[in-house]
């Protein structure tokens, strides 16, 4: 892991946009979850009924799998998920729970929209085009 391999995450329920910045060098990795891909049974209880949906493990795990050999990270995203990934984290990856600097609500960026976010945070050590 490097001080300027950063990477900031965009999620909602199913998917995510891990964006990682390493000097000049950028790249995006896009997951899906699996469960937003399966159909469910409605019901008028639980949280079909309007509650939220369970946590999909599997995909933090793939999350947090992208941000193995990063280092600081921004968690980010429009809802709920956002919060549900960095909880996971920190009960099942805390090395990568304790490089998180910030978790911050951002609607539905475009892949520039991501880079102005990372640029935020990570001020010296992204270059500006």
């Amino acid at each position: 892991m490097s001080e300027n391999n950063h990477a900031i995450v965009w999620l909602d329920h199913s998917e995510a946009k891990v964006f990682r910045i390493s000097g000049d060098e950028e790249s995006q990795i896009d997951i899906h979850s699996h469960a937003s891909l399966q159909r469910l049974h409605h019901r008028s209880t639980g949280w079909e009924a309007g509650g939220n949906p369970p946590d999909d493990t599997e995909f933090f795990h793939r999350i947090s799998a992208a941000l193995d050999h990063s280092g600081s990270t921004v968690i980010t995203g429009p809802g709920n998920a956002k919060l549900a990934l960095k909880t996971y984290l920190d009960r099942h990856q805390l090395p990568i729970a304790s490089r998180v600097v910030a978790v911050d609500t951002l609607d539905n960026p475009t892949t520039d929209g991501l880079r102005d976010q990372a640029r935020r945070y990570f001020m010296s050590a992204i270059p500006t085009p």
